[in-house]
C-alpha cells in the first residue's frame, strides 16, 4: 500500500459517512445510485437507503463510491428494507 492509500484509509476509517452542508451533501462509500431526478435522489448504502429531497438537485461530482449533491435540500431520510 502506498502513502496516498494509507492516508485515505486513515482519514476514511468508517464504513460510510454523510456530511450535510447548507446546499451540499457529501456521501462517502455509497453502493448504488438508485433514483435520480431534480427533486429526489435515492442512494443505497450497506445496510440502508438514503433519500434526499428538495429542488434543483444535481450531482456536482461523483466517483466510484463518493458523491457530492447540490441543490435546495429539504429533507434527508433513511430507511431500511
Amino acid at each position: 500500500m502506498n502513502l496516498k492509500e494509507s492516508l485515505i484509509n486513515f482519514l476514511y476509517d468508517k464504513n460510510y459517512f454523510i456530511n450535510i452542508y447548507d446546499d451540499y451533501i457529501h456521501v462517502f462509500n455509497f453502493q448504488e445510485l438508485i433514483s435520480l431526478s431534480d427533486k429526489k435522489i435515492i442512494l443505497s448504502l450497506e445496510k440502508f437507503k438514503v433519500e434526499i429531497t428538495g429542488s434543483n438537485i444535481i450531482i456536482k461530482k461523483m466517483s466510484k463510491n463518493e458523491i457530492l449533491i447540490k441543490g435546495l435540500i429539504n429533507k434527508v431520510g433513511f430507511f431500511y428494507e
